[in-house]
């Protein structure tokens, strides 16, 4: 029997985010005959390279004043009711206007994606195709397969969740819409850590944890690091530029050193401008700072190649496991990382220095000097990612997975 993938993202293959998938959809296109991914509508056209077998369709995001309105028809669905005593009674959280507004609104979205699903992949699915269906979040395009699940029990229905879809304490609201509809209705729900499982345990509050599975990501073979070209302390970070990321934490950090650094910083954001502005006002001669921008993945990994890098910096308030970090400890370099998330489950000590959740830069630069001309760190972590998270390990056992009844 023809076996298909239908893969819903937020937006790849288009534009630059998930370069996580970039690895895994070769992988998946190997074991799969067929490949459709549905993404929303492109406001990036570029469309990055894929395996023969794929092809792209697209669902929209938009929600009209009208589509609004529609959305309080949720209000009679049986779905809700019960999401609304699971918020009271389970969740014990008071019923805010927020908290409707975004139950109500995702439903609705579900269910347009679900119907897109339904038109597009099932109503002249052919007798001889079997149909996987994988959501890459545990969002609205999770829950849409949950819909999707009930009204077609035979499929298979699968998400993956991360860090932002598995915490309810990043959320302004805390809370995360029909966490238990989608548990109990997909065939599996796969995080990426430990952490992610324990917290689908403690924080959604899903009992029955036999279909939640950990499944780590992973990157590709890369060659470590052994020729250092470069005399100062050279420091890298990547991330968007955000609250979360707290980027001025490593600005601080490195602008209050006494000591010679270069900081290298990959990615944009709404706080981009103003740092740079503080790092232009505060910098001193021994600071070299360079801000690169949204670059394509295989930009910032051939950076990795060709320039002597001492550690990687990441200091967010919430993570699930950073690929950004399982790159770099895929060339050895050593990786500073707040324990937050599964940080801990990727950074220690030995492959480079896991500091408290709301580090100050003190601890930030106390940490440069833990892991700089420390070769047994650089070897502990390419290490961690030949053991946790080599693309090839991680991602052939994922598809086998996928592919069992």
């Amino acid at each position: 029997m023809k076996k298909r993938l239908v893969l819903i993202s937020s937006g790849f293959p288009y534009g630059k985010s998930e370069t996580f998938l970039e690895s895994e959809i070769k992988y998946l296109a190997n074991v799969f005959e067929e490949i459709n991914i549905l993404c929303p509508e492109p406001k990036d056209t570029h469309l990055r390279s894929l395996p023969s077998n794929c092809s792209v369709a697209f669902y929209s995001k938009e929600i009209s004043n009208l589509d609004k309105l529609k959305a309080l028809l949720g209000l009679f669905s049986s779905t809700v009711r019960k999401e609304l005593n699971i918020i009271k009674n389970t969740y014990q959280l008071r019923l805010s206007k927020g908290i409707l507004s975004t139950l109500l609104i995702s439903i609705y979205q579900a269910k347009k994606i679900a119907e897109t699903c339904r038109n597009k992949y099932l109503k002249e699915q052919q007798k001889d195709s079997e149909t996987v269906f994988y959501s890459y979040w545990c969002d609205d395009t999770a829950l849409a397969l949950a819909l999707l699940k009930q009204e077609y029990p035979e499929i298979k229905c699968v998400s993956r969740t991360h860090g932002w879809d598995v915490y309810f304490g990043v959320h302004e609201l805390n809370y995360l819409p029909f966490r238990h509809f989608i548990a109990d209705n997909l065939n599996s729900i796969f995080t990426i850590s430990n952490k992610g499982k324990e917290e689908i345990r403690e924080t959604w509050k899903v009992k029955d944890l036999s279909t939640i599975q950990v499944s780590r990501l992973g990157v590709e073979r890369q060659e470590i690091q052994t020729n250092q070209n470069s005399s100062v302390f050279t420091l890298v970070s990547c991330s968007n530029v955000i609250p979360l990321k707290r980027v001025n934490l490593i600005a601080e950090a490195v602008l209050s050193s006494q000591e010679p650094v270069h900081w290298i910083h990959f990615g944009d954001g709404v706080e981009l401008n103003k740092i740079q502005k503080y790092c232009e006002e505060n910098k001193q001669v021994h600071h070299d700072i360079s801000f690169r921008g949204r670059l394509a993945n295989e930009e910032v990994l051939d950076f990795y190649k060709t320039n002597w890098i001492d550690a990687f910096i990441n200091v967010s308030s919430s993570e699930g496991v950073p690929v950004s970090i399982m790159e770099t400890m895929s060339f050895g370099i050593p990786c500073i990382a707040t324990d937050v998330g599964g940080n801990s489950e990727i950074v220690n000590d030995e492959n480079g220095a896991l500091l408290d959740s709301n580090p100050s830069f003190k601890a930030i630069q106390t940490a440069f000097k833990q892991v700089l001309n420390d070769s047994k760190k650089r070897e502990a972590a390419y290490k961690t990612w030949e053991e946790k998270y080599n693309a090839e390990k991680n991602y052939k056992t994922f598809v086998e997975n996928l592919m069992e009844n």
